[in-house]
């Protein structure tokens, strides 16, 4: 007798899992369909007057990277542990960035408890919600909150350095001025 139930894609096979990773004293996850590679951490290159939750840019497979740092953004149970760890890639619709972690723990199911006041789309939270892996509570990060706070405070960080370095400059220019006559 032929198999009526339709087969499953490996799409809707991954929709619900998750990658679960650690960073510092604290695990976290995200749905596995946002992450599009783990890689082994690459030189990050700081930029200059950017906020702390950008780590820097790093470089893979010829692609420059945001890397974003989750300590300043969640607090100091995510500070990483070591230097050498991995980035986790995320693709979403407005190009690829990554997140500084230790390790990817697992890639798996897990039960979620998202909480209802963090679907908004215009949450301002990176957490979604809890879950709990082999016996630890996890927390769940939402990736467009957190591509859209990390971006936020970077324009808005970027701009107040623009207009310091405006001001510094018209500054340079005026003492240029008077010295001149």
């Amino acid at each position: 007798m032929p198999n009526v139930l339709p087969s499953q894609s490996q799409i809707a096979n991954l929709s619900d899992k998750h990658c679960v990773f650690q960073c510092g004293d604290a695990m976290f996850s995200l749905p596995a369909t946002t992450v599009r590679e783990v890689t082994i951490m690459p030189t990050v290159v700081r930029v200059p007057l950017s906020h702390p939750s950008l780590s820097g840019i790093g470089n893979v497979r010829s692609e420059f990277l945001p890397v974003i740092d989750l300590e300043p953004l969640v607090g100091n149970q995510a500070r990483l542990a070591a230097e050498t760890g991995q980035l986790l890639v995320i693709q979403c619709p407005l190009g690829s960035w990554s997140i500084a972690i230790d390790k990817v723990i697992a890639l798996d199911g897990i039960e979620t408890h998202i909480d209802p006041g963090q679907r908004n789309e215009n949450s301002i939270s990176v957490l979604l919600g809890t879950a709990t892996y082999d016996g630890k509570v996890i927390s769940v990060l939402d990736v467009n909150g957190l591509q859209r706070i990390a971006q936020q405070t970077l324009e808005s960080q970027w701009s107040g350095a623009e207009f310091i370095q405006s001001s510094t400059v018209s500054t340079t220019s005026s003492a240029s001025q008077w010295n001149a006559v």
